[in-house]
């Protein structure tokens, strides 16, 4: 994997993008990856807040029902254990 990307830097840095000869393979790579990711940040932010705000609701919503859960459990469980009798 690493060996096909350093040919596609060696391309690229044969014919760099912006008209000069990079100095390093790996120099193209990394300006038209962050030139990609900065023209995708306005829509990729949006929604992955998006989505990761209803998975945090989900979970916390899950955390609230399995406390209240657990607390009718005990509670069941302490008045099963006033009622039993001593053993001998």
């Amino acid at each position: 994997m690493m060996k096909l990307e350093y040919e596609i830097g060696k391309e690229i840095a044969k014919n760099c993008p912006f008209g000069f000869r990079c100095l390093l393979p790996s120099t193209a790579v990394l300006l038209l990856g962050t030139a990609g990711a900065l023209l995708l940040a306005p829509v990729v932010v949006p929604a992955v807040k998006k989505v990761g705000k209803s998975v945090a609701k989900a979970t916390i919503k899950g955390g609230m029902t399995v406390y209240e859960g657990s607390k009718a459990l005990v509670s069941e469980a302490k008045a099963e254990l006033v009622e039993a009798p001593p053993e001998a």
